[in-house]
C-alpha cells in the first residue's frame, strides 16, 4: 500500500554510544566543480546505475514529515502519522563529533578533519590569549566555532584581523573543550579544524568509515524505511571529495539494503545508491514568482538523471510576532505546485505545532487527498498545468473512496479597516458565495459586524477581540478563534454571502471598543471559489 513517509528529524551521532538530536536543513551545492543546477548540466551517472548492479534499489516520489521531536513525543506523532497515512522515518548526520566526544578530548584525535595548516610567526606560552600567524586564505571559510589544533591543544578564537602579512586572532580559549594547554614554539604545526552549523567538529576519512559503519549497523536494526542524509557534502570534505561520499552510502546500502536513501545532493558518486533527491528548498506563498521557473528546471535536470526528486519543504509553524499562523489556504497552494510537477516534498513542523496548531487534523487530511491523487496520476495533464500557475489557488474536497472535488479558488488581499464606514470594491471571477477571515490585533474589539453586498446583508453577531480571528466558511458556518486556529466558540452569521462576477461594491460596518485610547487593528480577507471539477480516482489512499 502506497504510503506518504514520515520523516522524526533525528540525528543520530554514534560517540561513545550517546544519541544526540538536532535539526539543521541544508541547501543545494553541488560539489563537482562548476556544475550546478542553473546549467542544466547532466552528471555522467556512474555505470550500473540502471543495470541489474542496482536493481535492487528502490526509487521513490513519495512525501514525507520532517518533525522534531523528542522521545516522549513519538507515541503523538505515530498516532498523527496513523492517522494522515504517514509513515515514520529518519533523518541521520553520521559525521558529527560533538566537542565532548572522547574524539576531542582530553588528547584530540589525530583524525580530526583538517582545512590544512597554518605557521606561527612566534613561540607561545600556554597563557596568552592572543597570537598571530602567516596569512591565509583558510580564514575565508566559514566556521562556527573556529577551531585550531596545535600539538595535543585544542584553542577556540573569537576574531581575527588581517594586518599585512598576518592574521591576529583575539579572545582566544586556550585548552578549548578539556585539552591541556601548552606552551608551543614557532616551528609547531597549526590544524585550523573543519566544523559545522550544530558547533560539531568532522573527521577524517579514516574516522568517517568507523563511524559510518557503526551508524548503518544500528539503522539497520530499526523499522524506518526512509533513511535521509542532509549536508551530504560534508561527507566529501576530505582528500577523496566525491569518492568518499559514493563510499560512506555504498556502507549505508550495504547494511540497510531495503530502506530508501534520501540525500539533499545529486553528484557522480551518489547517484547510483540514492532513491530520491530533496534540495531542501523551503517554499512559501511569498515565493511565488519564481517557483515554476525553479521547479521547472529542476525537474528537467532530475528527469536527465532519471532519479526521483523531492519539490523541497514547507513549513507548517505556529503565530509569533514575526509572522502568522500556517493556513490551509497556503498550504494547499504547495501541495497543488507538488501535484503539478508530480514530485514529493518534505513537510517540516514540530511536535508542538502539530499539538497546539487548531488546524492540525484538518492540513494532515488534506495532504493525505492530495497525496492520494497525485500518487495515482488522478490529475489530468491539463490540471496540472493550471495548477503550475504560481498565483493560482485550489481547494480539494473527499466526497467519498474514489470521488473527489476539485475548485480553483480566489483569494483576496488583505482589506485594512478604518472602521468608521469602510467601502471596497471586491473582485470575484466568478459568481459565488464567499469566505471571511477576519483579524483583529493591537488593542480592543469589535462586535456586531456587517457586510452590505448588492445582494444583501451579511450580519455576524459576535465580539471579536485583540488576537483574535473569526472564520466564516462555504458551508456558512462561522466561528471565532485563537491566533492559531483553535476554537473559542461558535458564531450564529444571519443573512446572504453571495458576490457576482466582476466587482462588488461592499462595505464593512461594526461598533468599536478602544482600550488605553487605543483602537484594534482589522483585516478581512474574502475567499470565492470558481467552477468545480469531479475527479475520479481508483480505490486508493495514502494510508
Amino acid at each position: 500500500m502506497n504510503r506518504i513517509l514520515a520523516i522524526l528529524t533525528v540525528f543520530l551521532l554514534s560517540i561513545e554510544g550517546i544519541v544526540f538530536f538536532a535539526f539543521s536543513p541544508m541547501s543545494y551545492r553541488a560539489i563537482r566543480p562548476n556544475v550546478s543546477i542553473d546549467e542544466k548540466t547532466r552528471y555522467d551517472m556512474p555505470a550500473g546505475v540502471q543495470d541489474s548492479s542496482c536493481s535492487n534499489i528502490q526509487r521513490s516520489s513519495k512525501s514525507y514529515l520532517i518533525a522534531d521531536y523528542t522521545e516522549k513525543d513519538a507515541p503523538f506523532l505515530k498516532e498523527k502519522c496513523r492517522q494522515a497515512g504517514l509513515d515514520l522515518g529518519i533523518s541521520v548526520l553520521a559525521n558529527r563529533i560533538p566537542t565532548n566526544s572522547r574524539h576531542v578530548s582530553p588528547k584530540p584525535s589525530i583524525h580530526l578533519l583538517k582545512q590544512g595548516t597554518l605557521q606561527l610567526q612566534l613561540s607561545m606560552d600556554e597563557s596568552q590569549d592572543a597570537f598571530a600567524v602567516y596569512h591565509s586564505e583558510l580564514f575565508d571559510i566559514p566556521s562556527s566555532i573556529n577551531v585550531l589544533q596545535i600539538d595535543d591543544e585544542l584553542i577556540v578564537y573569537r576574531t581575527t584581523e588581517v594586518s599585512g602579512n598576518s592574521n591576529l586572532l583575539y579572545n582566544c580559549t586556550r585548552g578549548a573543550f578539556g585539552t591541556k594547554k601548552s606552551a608551543h614554539s614557532k616551528n609547531a604545526i597549526v590544524y585550523k579544524l573543519w566544523d559545522t552549523p550544530e558547533r560539531t567538529l568532522l573527521p577524517d576519512l579514516e574516522l568517517q568509515d568507523q563511524m559510518a559503519q557503526a551508524e548503518a549497523k544500528k539503522l539497520a536494526k530499526t523499522d524506518y524505511p526512509l533513511l535521509i542524509f542532509n549536508d551530504l557534502k560534508s561527507y566529501g570534505y576530505n582528500s577523496q571529495g566525491d569518492e568518499a561520499i559514493g563510499h560512506f552510502l555504498d556502507t549505508m546500502r550495504k547494511y540497510n539494503p531495503d530502506k530508501l536513501l534520501q540525500a539533499d545532493l545529486l553528484t557522480p558518486a551518489s547517484g547510483q545508491y540514492l532513491s530520491r533527491v530533496n534540495e531542501n528548498q523551503f517554499w512559501n506563498e511569498n515565493m511565488r514568482n519564481k517557483i515554476v521557473e525553479t521547479l521547472t528546471e529542476k525537474q528537467e535536470f532530475y528527469r536527465s538523471n532519471l532519479i526521483p526528486w523531492m519539490i523541497g519543504n514547507f513549513q507548517i509553524h505556529l503565530a509569533d510576532k514575526n509572522r502568522k499562523a500556517t493556513t490551509l489556504e497556503e498550504l494547499e497552494w504547495f501541495l497543488s505546485k507538488a501535484a503539478a510537477f508530480d514530485a514529493g516534498f518534505g513537510l517540516d513542523c514540530s511536535a508542538e505545532t502539530l499539538r497546539k496548531h487548531g488546524l492540525t487534523d484538518e492540513m494532515l487530511n488534506t495532504i493525505n487527498q492530495w497525496e492520494t491523487l497525485r500518487l495515482a496520476n488522478a490529475f489530468s495533464e491539463e490540471q496540472k498545468g493550471a495548477f503550475k500557475d504560481p498565483y493560482g489557488n485550489w481547494h480539494l474536497e473527499k466526497t467519498n473512496d474514489t470521488t473527489y472535488l476539485l475548485y480553483p479558488q480566489h483569494i483576496s488581499r488583505r482589506y485594512f479597516c478604518n472602521l468608521t464606514d469602510d467601502i471596497w470594491d471586491w473582485y470575484s471571477p466568478n459568481a459565488s458565495r464567499f469566505a471571511l477571515q477576519i483579524a483583529v490585533e493591537g488593542k480592543g474589539s469589535i462586535s456586531e459586524l456587517e457586510f452590505h453586498t448588492p445582494n444583501g446583508v451579511l450580519y455576524l453577531p459576535c465580539t471579536l477581540k485583540a488576537g483574535q480571528y473569526l472564520i466564516y466558511n462555504f458551508d456558512g458556518i462561522a466561528y471565532i478563534t485563537d491566533l492559531n486556529f483553535n476554537k473559542i466558540e461558535e458564531v450564529f452569521p444571519q443573512g446572504i454571502s453571495f458576490l457576482d462576477e466582476g466587482n462588488s461594491h461592499v462595505s464593512f460596518r461594526c461598533e468599536v471598543k478602544t482600550e488605553n485610547k487605543k483602537t484594534p487593528e482589522v483585516t478581512v480577507r474574502f475567499i470565492t471559489r470558481g467552477e468545480v471539477e469531479t475527479i475520479s480516482s481508483p480505490s486508493f489512499s495514502a494510508q
